[in-house]
Formats: structure tokens, sequence, C-alpha cells
């Protein structure tokens, strides 16, 4: 008894030690990080590369997969995002994901204009890696379709012929199934948040 009143201090502060040290065990290693919830299956594609190959959304499963909806001429939001999107790239490529574990994938809503030639400069501009980031094109009614399918609204407006479109990120996971929507626009969206988020699929 003695003994415990003389290091009272030290075995309360041993306790606590122990306490936070089972604690930090069972939230980050014997409970998984919180997954996503599936929030309804990708529809399915199939739209051709700037190679002239096609793609399909069966072809790309057993990755998980960003889905991005733009279109080159875009005056505003779809320049920055997709340079975010390039450093998402970037951090991807660095963990070593980028093209085996995870990739990019965007989708032109405007295929007359955006031509291979036109995206693949637009590509290049935003320093994309085209060996982990995919440019789509097909018919424009049905990449419209495709666009509202995923859950992204797009209009066109047919004086001068661009695009009122929500910003919207998708994560789609490795089996077609979409996980997350998220809005390309938020200024506090970073490529470390984006990264955190895919890698909860991964």
């Amino acid at each position: 008894m003695e003994f415990v009143k003389k290091h009272s201090f030290k075995i309360a502060v041993l306790a606590l030690c122990a306490a936070m040290g089972i604690y930090l065990l069972i939230t980050n290693v014997i409970e998984p990080k919180q997954a996503l919830p599936v929030l309804q299956a990708a529809p399915s594609f199939e739209l051709t590369d700037i190679d002239g190959q096609p793609v399909s959304l069966e072809s790309t499963n057993g990755k998980a997969r960003i889905v991005y909806f733009y279109f080159a001429n875009c005056p505003d939001v779809c320049p920055p995002t997709t340079f975010l999107l390039s450093q998402v790239q970037d951090q991807l490529e660095t963990e070593g994901k980028l093209g085996s574990k995870a990739e990019l994938i965007s989708i032109t809503f405007d295929p007359v204009r955006d031509t291979p030639e036109v995206i693949r400069d637009f590509a290049k501009r935003h320093f994309a890696d085209f060996n982990g980031w995919r440019f789509l094109r097909g018919e424009e009614a049905s990449t419209m379709q495709l666009a509202k399918d995923f859950g992204v609204g797009v209009m066109k407006n047919e004086e001068d012929g661009s695009y009122t479109h929500f910003n919207v990120i998708t994560l789609v996971d490795k089996d077609g199934q979409i996980r997350k929507w998220i809005n390309g626009s938020d200024e506090d969206l970073t490529a470390e948040k984006i990264v955190d988020e895919l890698n909860k699929l991964l």
C-alpha cells in the first residue's frame, strides 16, 4: 500500500499511457478506415480514347477510377479542375498507384470541337500523363446522357455551343460502383483530400 501511495503519480501516468495505446490500437489497427458507401452502379459505357482505341467501364474494372466530365473550351471550371486532377495524378504516381491500381478518366461533352488533337493539346497543357489518364470522346447526345447517368447535370447553349454543367469529380471503385461525388469547385478541395478518399477504395 505504501508503494502505491509513493508511486501513485507514476502509476497514473502509466495507466493513462496504456489506455491511450489501447485506444490508438483499436482506432488505427483493429478498426478499419470508414468505407465509402456504395451510391449506385456506374453506368456502362464504351467510348474511344485519343488514339481511337475503345475504352469501356468494364475494360477499366479492377482499378479505382476518378471520372470527370469536361470540355476543352470551358471558360471557367474545367481548366482549374483538370489542373487539380494533374496534382492528384502526381501524388498517385508518387505512391506507385497510377495506372496499376488507380486511373483518371476525363470525358468530353463536346466531341465536335474536341478532336483528338485538341484534347491532346488540352491534356498536355494540364500536365496529364497518358499512362494513367484516359481522355475519352463519343457521340455528343449519348455523352451528355452518360454524364447525367453519372449524376452530372449538363445543358448545351445552342447559341454559342458552350455547356453549363455541374463540376463533379466522381469516384468509382474497382467493381464499377460509384462511391462518392466530389464538388470540384469547393475552395477547400485539395489533391491530398481527393487521394485520401480514393485510397479508401484501395
